[in-house]
């Protein structure tokens, strides 16, 4: 049964992670930046997708009683073993980790006092410094230009799942969680995040913490290198579910253009062009956005289209 709001108590923090065959180097360094945290109100869930390898003993060697380890019965995938952990947080807040990331030790403690500050936002992340197998940082940090405007975020998600918050740098408001329901959609295997994002920024306001609060190891078993064209195509998935509530339908031959509005150089393309009128058109019918920002937005980038097309760019 999922927790209610008089049963979180306040100040301490659920950190929830998933466990399937991390290598344990990486599992323990994990751990450990977690346990070494500044900020110490916390409990900590870490559930087990049936890993076959030693790592699920490798968490069962520490003697924390903030460790709370669940082992699931049956291989569920990350986002059913995550709705798991959200039933048994007992959080104000939920601070997401993966099982091969490092936390800096005052993220906890950098990531409550911006939400207190900020008691309207529901997510938040933070800057980034990427590392690779070996713990180097070859692509040093990732500080993207984020707007802290909640309608603005809402109409970035109807494009893509950018500006990025990365996953594992989230801290979320557990009340505002359970007060509506809001869960990772499990069909959604290789977007879940992007997914979750959408959802909460209907109910309050996704944000960044201007802090480098974790590192973020890339390597090639990452979902986003060993699945990137089921990531897409969940993607857009995930747009179409925006794009119902304004009555559209996302055409088949200009998915990609869509997709990657917002983000790089696109051709001049008047199918774009006519589609881009319909979301305006649709919208002022059915109020799901601000229309004046969503016009701005759609007109400044369609503008720059025309330029770069006219310099030959």
């Amino acid at each position: 049964m999922a927790n209610n709001d008089c049963s979180l108590e306040k100040g301490l923090i659920s950190v929830i992670m998933g466990n399937y065959n991390t290598p344990v180097n990486y599992l323990r360094e994990a751990i450990d930046s977690v346990l070494a945290q500044t900020y110490s109100n916390f409990e900590f869930i870490i559930v087990d997708d049936c890993s076959t390898d030693d790592s699920c003993a490798a968490i069962e060697s520490y003697t924390d009683p903030r460790i709370r380890l669940i082992r699931n019965e049956k291989n569920l995938g990350l986002a059913a073993s995550m709705n798991r952990a959200l039933e048994l947080c007992r959080g104000e807040y939920v601070a997401r980790m993966d099982s091969d990331d490092v936390c800096f030790p005052q993220r906890f403690e950098k990531q409550v006092a911006y939400m207190e500050q900020n008691p309207d936002v529901i997510l938040c992340g933070s800057y980034v410094r990427f590392i690779d197998e070996n713990g180097d940082s070859p692509r040093g940090e990732w500080r993207v230009k984020f707007t802290h405007d909640p309608d603005v975020y809402r109409i970035h998600l109807l494009f893509s799942n950018h500006p990025l918050i990365v996953h594992p740098s989230w801290m979320m408001n557990n009340r505002l969680l359970q007060e509506h329901h809001i869960r990772y959609h499990e069909p959604y295997k290789y977007a879940q995040d992007y997914s979750m994002l959408v959802r909460c920024s209907h109910y309050g306001k996704c944000d960044i913490c201007p802090e480098v609060l974790l590192k973020y190891r890339t390597h090639g078993n990452q979902v986003s290198s060993q699945h990137k064209a089921e990531q897409i195509k969940y993607d857009y998935q995930i747009i179409q579910d925006q794009l119902d509530e304004l009555h559209l339908v996302l055409p088949e031959e200009i998915r990609d253009l869509h997709l990657r509005y917002l983000q790089v150089k696109k051709p001049y393309d008047k199918r774009l062009r006519r589609w881009l009128c319909q979301i305006i058109k649709a919208n002022r019918k059915y109020g799901v956005y601000n229309q004046t920002k969503l016009c701005l937005i759609i007109m400044r980038r369609w503008a720059r289209i025309c330029l770069e097309r006219i310099l030959g760019k």
